[in-house]
């Protein structure tokens, strides 16, 4: 509408990531209190959002300072800033480590799922072994637990069943879990 004549103006915006954001279902849930909960609510948005490195981009690039954007935090959008050193164009794949010839275009769901394969009541990883990004390698042990949890792990990942290649997130712990598991067993 334009100024309140009821006419549609000839120039609209023309249709771009924020057409496709998952987020668009409900907006309010991007904008989380403290609690974190409420933070992982608007995180899982953005785990299964086609925009969400664009959306990761504008918020740098705009210096969006509150709510969740592109799978970021304030805080972590803060901290983000704060490593950047140079001008060039940051990604979510720098931050993730999931790389742009695994699945160019997808989100990390989808490059998941096009390198996984059901094997009974395994998941096993048909992908690339080590995922080179950004001065580190990235296992798809932690690509499962950082998709299945939320959050990148403490320390190493290690398969908690016998099958080799299985990378199903149920079937893995890193360091932090692995400790709570052997204190819950010490207590029992």
């Amino acid at each position: 509408m334009s100024h309140g004549t009821g006419a549609v103006p000839a120039n609209r915006r023309a249709a771009d990531w924020r057409t496709r954001a998952a987020c668009t279902t409900d907006p309010d849930a991007m904008f989380p209190s403290s609690n974190p909960a409420e933070i992982e609510t608007a995180k899982s948005y953005c785990r299964r959002c086609p925009s969400i490195d664009l959306c990761l981009q504008w918020a740098l690039n705009t210096g969006q300072e509150y709510g969740v954007w592109g799978g970021l935090s304030e805080g972590e959008r803060r901290a983000l800033r704060r490593r950047r050193r140079t001008a060039a164009p940051i990604s979510i794949d720098d931050y993730t480590g999931t790389p742009r010839t695994l699945a160019p275009g997808r989100t990390l769901e989808e490059a998941w799922t096009a390198s996984t394969e059901a094997n009974g009541d395994h998941l096993m990883w048909v992908g690339p072994k080590v995922v080179y990004r950004v001065n580190r390698n990235i296992t798809p042990n932690r690509l499962a637990f950082y998709l299945d949890r939320g959050r990148w792990p403490d320390g190493d990942v290690k398969r908690m069943c016998p099958v080799e290649g299985c990378v199903l997130p149920a079937h893995l712990a890193d360091r932090r879990e692995r400790a709570e598991a052997k204190d819950l067993a010490a207590a029992a």
